[in-house]
């Protein structure tokens, strides 16, 4: 993939270095005047003691800006040329990293995994019912109904997450952050007994620095827009 991206690069940059050449408009008979021997150059005599030294004319503004250009399409060329092979940890507009949240790749990706956290530190190790974390049936119902609940969950357990809305109900954790993102979530059965569970996890109870794709209309639950 590397070689191709360098190679669309290149034809790129001679479409452009092509395009350049024929916007950039040569005075008439310059070329004649560089081939033609310097007569731009006066001897100036000097004092009383016979020297002589040289006096040069100032070069015509067409040449300073034809040479200026010339120069400006070289560097801008070798930096296309040597941008896409800098290095495997170089970021760059769409070509960045696939982990990162900005590329097309991301956007379009399917399920991601969401690691549960649980801000009070007594409870990240302990798996009991007092440290449980709810995962809701509906991010649009309080988070606190007794009948608004699809499972429980633990810090640092895995979930795959498949699409979040950003007008749930507001949820704040016991440190103070609020969020109204909910990424709708599922937890296959473990081989240890666990129980799986489809549902909505607050945006509160993730760390997650993943982009996730709008859920849709059908994908919402019931209660959307009501």
């Amino acid at each position: 993939m590397r070689a191709e991206r360098r190679e669309e690069t290149a034809a790129a940059l001679r479409e452009r270095l092509r395009a350049a050449d024929a916007m950039i408009d040569v005075p008439d008979g310059l070329w004649e005047r560089v081939r033609e021997p310097r007569r731009d150059v006066t001897p100036v005599t000097a004092h009383a003691g016979g020297e002589s030294r040289l006096r040069r004319r100032p070069l015509p503004m067409a040449v300073i800006a034809v040479a200026a250009a010339a120069v400006a399409l070289v560097l801008c060329g070798t930096w296309w040329l040597v941008a896409p092979s800098i290095g495997p940890g170089t970021v760059q507009g769409a070509a960045a990293d696939p982990s990162s949240g900005s590329s097309d790749a991301q956007k379009d990706s399917g399920p991601i995994t969401l690691r549960v956290h649980n801000v009070e530190k007594a409870c990240q190790k302990l798996r009991t019912l007092e440290c449980a974390l709810r995962v809701a049936r509906s991010p649009y119902e309080p988070y606190a109904d007794p009948g608004n609940s699809a499972g429980r969950t633990w810090h640092g357990d895995k979930l795959t997450a498949t699409c979040v809305v950003t007008d749930g109900q507001l949820v704040t954790d016991e440190k103070g952050v609020s969020s109204r993102r909910w990424y709708r979530v599922e937890k296959a059965g473990g081989g240890g007994g666990g129980k799986g569970f489809e549902g909505w996890l607050p945006g509160v109870r993730t760390r997650n620095s993943t982009e996730v794709r709008l859920c849709s209309g059908d994908e919402r639950p019931p209660g959307y827009g009501s």
